[in-house]
C-alpha cells in the first residue's frame, strides 16, 4: 500500500503521540510511505517554529530525520491538483498524492479530512488508517 502522512501527524508522531504505532507500520512491508522535498520543508518549517522547542526534543528531531532517511520513498510532485480544499497551502499534499499515485492520504488536518477523498484518493485519519491496514 501506497501512503502519504501529512504534516500534521509527521508532527504529531515526534510530539509522542501515536509513536508506538508508527514504529509497527513503518516496519510493514506492505506499507510505503511517501516524502517529497516540498513536505520535507513544510515539517521542518513547522518545527523550527519557538513554540516546538520546548515539544520536540533534539533526539525527536534527529528520530524523525533518520526514519524520513531510511524508510520513505521520496517522489517528485509532478501534477498540479485541482481541489475546493479550505486552506490552499495544502494543495500540494494532494499534487503529491496524484503524483505517485498513493492508495491513501493520511491526514491529522481538518482542511483534508473533510474532503474524506481526493481524485479517487481516500483520505483518512490515522486511526481509520490503521483499521484499514489491520483488515
Amino acid at each position: 500500500m501506497k501512503v502519504l502522512f501529512d504534516t500534521n501527524l509527521w508532527i504529531s508522531f515526534m510530539i509522542g503521540k501515536r509513536l508506538a504505532t508508527l514504529a509497527d507500520v513503518l516496519c510493514r512491508n506492505d506499507v510505503h510511505v511517501y516524502m517529497s522535498e516540498q513536505l520535507l520543508e513544510e515539517i521542518q518549517t513547522v518545527i523550527a517554529r519557538p513554540k516546538f522547542d520546548t515539544i520536540i526534543s533534539a533526539e525527536s528531531r534527529q528520530a524523525f530525520q533518520d526514519m524520513v532517511d531510511n524508510v520513505c520513498y521520496w517522489t517528485p510532485i509532478t501534477i498540479q491538483a485541482k481541489s475546493p480544499i479550505r486552506d490552499i497551502k495544502d494543495i500540494f499534499i494532494l499534487s503529491m498524492a496524484e503524483s505517485v499515485p498513493v492508495d491513501c492520504i493520511v491526514s491529522g488536518d481538518k482542511d483534508l479530512t473533510e474532503l474524506k477523498s481526493h481524485a479517487g484518493i481516500p483520505i483518512l485519519q490515522y486511526s481509520e488508517f490503521l483499521n484499514k491496514i489491520d483488515n
